[in-house]
């Protein structure tokens, strides 16, 4: 298991440094920097052990092909400027190895280790064209010297003055070989690892910006969705209810019209007006948290000033259809709410409740405490709600309905109250069969529990 890399170690900071910073070198660049510290050390090793066992010419070849090295190092290191100094490289490299297998005891020396080790270098730090020239070149050119040591063994002299030197020199360097191997292998997979992981991460970006994209288009989906319904309202729900009113008021301007019929008149005016009224609110209040966005004021509200309001304002109209109308609640009963928008829920459901009663039937408010919460419930004895429409009851997709008594409804509400609860941290459902009527139910927080 290949432990993870702390950027920010000082190893790390001296390798970026020698290196360079992968964000301004490019991979091939950086790894001939590598590749060159690695061989740095090498040559040193390779430098003493020739000195040790009397190698000097290749000693003093090692020295100039340091000297080389580090002024290639320079220009990629410094210049940015690595791709010559491959060749430059690999030529310096080739003279060396040709020396040396001459003047170093030929294929009982470590040369063809080197060979090796030169190779290894070139593959790693070159291009696709160049790596087809480098395989070729360490296939023909060991082919070569191994043909002329074939065919001339006198042109091989054996420098080694016994078994121990060479031994200690072709040992050494199949060590040194080993370990730049080791080094530079594990610096490709450590940049392979970091790559991979940089890969990932941007699959995983684009993958999160893909379905960040596919959720923006469902939601403009919806967004013209909900348009498109409420140009649909202002266009048929409101100017239906304002050309009717228009129609009534010149009727009654017609001297002609008898008492009774002017009485029903004039009452089908009003509840046109009120419809027309409550259809207003709530397109206003649609209207501003899609606009303005949405400015809750959460605070300690009395459920019984909720309560009372919501009667108070339909008592009329429920008395009117003979619907009976009661409620019932503690008075230290306190809900975390925004008083307006609440108002608005309730005047709503109970609309809606009354609109779907039948005469002499009845509605009914209670409030209960549960698990820290409020509870609000509106039952009534009315129509219910058809089971193919439950569930879009709170959407846009539904559509206005007449109440027993063809009273209009009013499209919008119930999808605002769905909205409002959202907004007061509060829930809103319901229950209904029908034939026997619904029951909705709305919590809030409490203030105090």
């Amino acid at each position: 298991m290949t432990k993870p890399i702390n950027e920010n170690s000082t190893p790390k900071r001296i390798w970026d440094k020698l290196t360079g910073d992968r964000n301004q070198f490019s991979m091939e660049n950086r790894a001939f920097n590598y590749v060159s510290i690695i061989s740095f050390a090498v040559i040193i090793y390779c430098f003493i052990i020739d000195l040790y066992i009397g190698q000097y010419i290749m000693g003093g070849m090692l020295v100039l092909l340091f000297i080389t090295l580090s002024f290639l190092y320079y220009r990629s290191r410094v210049k940015k400027k690595y791709k010559h100094g491959i060749v430059v490289y690999a030529l310096g490299s080739y003279i060396a190895i040709f020396l040396n297998y001459f003047y170093n005891s030929g294929i009982i020396g470590p040369t063809l280790f080197m060979f090796f080790l030169v190779f290894h270098f070139l593959v790693t730090i070159s291009g696709r064209f160049l790596n087809k020239l480098w395989i070729t070149l360490h296939i023909c050119i060991p082919a070569v010297l191994l043909t002329a040591e074939y065919l001339h063994p006198e042109w091989i002299p054996n420098t080694y003055t016994n078994k121990f030197s060479r031994f200690i020199d072709v040992y050494t360097t199949y060590i040194a070989v080993v370990v730049f191997v080791f080094f530079v292998t594990n610096y490709l997979r450590q940049y392979y690892i970091r790559e991979k992981k940089l890969a990932d991460e941007r699959a995983l970006s684009i993958q999160e910006q893909n379905e960040q994209i596919v959720l923006q288009n469902k939601q403009l989906a919806q967004i013209n969705e909900e348009k498109n319904k409420l140009f649909s309202i202002v266009s048929h729900d409101l100017k239906s209810p304002i050309d009717s009113i228009a129609g009534y008021l010149e009727v009654l301007t017609n001297d002609l019209v008898a008492p009774e019929e002017r009485l029903e008149i004039e009452t089908e005016l009003l509840n046109q007006t009120k419809y027309t009224s409550e259809l207003l609110v709530n397109l206003l209040y649609w209207s501003r948290t899609q606009m303005n966005g949405v400015n809750v004021d959460l605070k300690p509200i009395p459920i019984i000033e909720i309560l009372d309001d919501a009667r108070n304002y339909k008592i009329a109209t429920a008395a009117k259809k003979g619907v009976k109308l009661t409620y019932s609640a503690a008075n230290n009963i306190e809900v975390i709410a925004d008083m307006e928008m609440l108002r608005i829920v309730l005047r709503n459901i109970v609309n809606n409740a009354i609109k779907f009663t039948e005469p002499g039937g009845e509605i009914v408010i209670s409030v209960a405490k549960n698990a820290g919460n409020a509870e609000i419930v509106i039952k009534d004895t009315g129509i219910g709600i058809p089971l193919d429409k439950q569930d879009l009851i709170f959407t846009l997709k539904t559509n206005s309905t007449y109440g027993t008594k063809d009273e209009k409804g009013i499209g919008l509400g119930l999808m605002l109250c769905k909205e409002f609860m959202e907004y007061m941290n509060g829930n809103i459902w319901f229950e209904s069969e029908t034939g026997k009527g619904s029951v909705f139910h709305i919590a809030l927080p409490l203030s105090r529990l």
